[in-house]
């Protein structure tokens, strides 16, 4: 029964939409005929003198009009809402058929790239800036590739803080790229929670060894460093090569940079790999630590980072 209410309500939607378009036009002829007959009738008892029945009927009459005026406009004000939004539900529901398309294009992207196994080797220095505030810190990420014979395109992981459920954008990253004789463009492929992968194409691909960099701001990675004097990075080796070598990586440097104190900081890699040099103060009292390791072999990497908090001293 109840279907049949519903299909019944359904076919009778079109009369009720007409049945409402003429219901104001209806109503201003029904109110100007009324009083247009009430001042006839008094007209006709003689109880106003005939110029001011005139004066009535007129004021009458431009009373009608006016309200008939301003029903049509209210109803074609009405109605053209009505348009509107039904072209707005329209609009809305192509850009989400698009968005979708776009979504499985960078999907297929993400599935290709990582089929692919990197045609080069590498070298890689990352710059870790811890900042004395959230707005401060810094990544870069200096790259010299030598293509085994051509690179068009790779896609990257940039480090972004996870101690805190947010979604990592691109552009909050204030992401920039730079490379030696050529351009590179950036499409994030992947924008999640504490997690982002970015599409790079080179042009004119690389033939040749080349030097490029990528730099962005990830706000707030080391404030649990700044809060509670201790943190942790971890890097994923990941680019295994067509030839059987576990990573493309000819030598991986990491350069650990901290922000002025009077104790040094410390950094160990939790599982051994690489070597370490002891911390050195800067001119300036900033520190820094360099870790390097020159065989690289697909690893995981952790790194235990500690440095006092601002303001305090030593015992």
């Amino acid at each position: 029964m109840q279907s049949g209410v519903g299909a019944l309500s359904s076919s009778t939607t079109e009369p009720a939409k007409s049945a409402r378009s003429k219901k104001p036009a209806i109503l201003a002829l029904t109110f100007s005929a009324t009083v247009l007959g009430i001042v006839a009738n008094i007209t006709q008892l003689g109880v106003f003198p005939t110029r001011v029945a005139r004066a009535l009927l007129i004021a009458v009459v431009l009373t009608g009009l006016l309200y008939l005026v301003i029903k049509a406009w209210q109803f074609y004000f009405v109605e053209k809402v009505r348009e509107l939004r039904a072209q707005l539900d329209d609009e809305a529901e192509k850009l989400t058929h698009v968005r979708s398309a776009h979504q499985r294009c960078l999907e297929a992207i993400e599935r290709i790239s990582d089929r692919e196994k990197p045609l080069f080797s590498e070298t890689l220095e990352v710059t870790v800036c811890v900042g004395k505030d959230d707005d401060t810190d810094l990544i870069i990420e200096k790259r010299v590739t030598t293509p085994e014979p051509l690179v068009t395109n790779r896609t990257m992981r940039p480090i972004v803080p996870t101690y805190r459920e947010q979604i990592a954008s691109l552009d909050a990253l204030g992401f920039t790229v730079q490379r030696d004789g050529g351009q590179i463009t950036f499409i994030p492929l992947r924008e999640q929670i504490n997690k982002i992968k970015v599409w790079l194409v080179f042009d004119p691909p690389m033939s040749a060894k080349t030097e490029w960099r990528v730099e962005y701001r990830p706000k707030g990675l080391w404030r649990p460093l700044r809060e509670r004097g201790f943190d942790e990075l971890g890097w994923d080796d990941r680019l295994q090569t067509t030839n059987g070598t576990p990573s493309a990586f000819t030598s991986f440097t990491a350069v650990f940079k901290f922000p002025e104190g009077d104790q040094p900081p410390s950094v160990k890699e939790r599982h051994g790999h690489g070597q370490l040099t002891k911390p050195e103060q800067k001119p300036d009292r900033t520190w820094e630590v360099t870790w390097r390791d020159e065989h690289p072999s697909g690893r995981r990497y952790d790194w235990d980072i500690t440095q006092p908090p601002r303001g305090t001293r030593q015992q």
